[in-house]
């Protein structure tokens, strides 16, 4: 019956518009948090960090024997140019003692002479 009534008015249109009013909004922030990582994530981040580090000792260990040879490669060059210093000293030596004026004065102080009778011929 109610509904009936004279003034029957429906409450929500008889607000009248109101305006909505400006609030500013605030920004919060926000704290950093990393983000999670999964099993997988971890893994991988675990293997190649192994794998960095193998590679980094491989490294310095390869660094270590390559030095280590040119070491030895170095003194076996002065070892070679020291048996090459050494072996054209002897063959000036042996120039010197097989020359003929040499052979012939040794030979002379032995009292011996040369003659072509005695000597064998290889070639014959």
């Amino acid at each position: 019956m109610a509904q009936n009534a004279y003034h029957y008015q429906n409450l929500a249109t008889t607000l009248p518009d109101q305006p909505t009013p400006v609030t500013k909004k605030v920004r919060t922030k926000r704290k950093y948090q990393p983000a999670v990582w999964t099993k997988n994530e971890r893994g991988l981040a675990v293997f190649m960090a192994t794998v960095v580090i193998f590679l980094m000792l491989f490294t310095v260990g390869t660094t270590v024997a390559m030095q280590r040879v040119d070491a030895q490669n170095q003194t076996i060059t002065q070892k070679i140019t020291k048996v090459k210093e050494e072996n054209d000293s002897y063959r000036g030596d042996i120039q010197a003692k097989t020359n003929p004026d040499n052979l012939e004065k040794v030979a002379k102080s032995a009292n011996m002479e040369q003659s072509a009778d005695n000597v064998r011929n290889v070639n014959q």
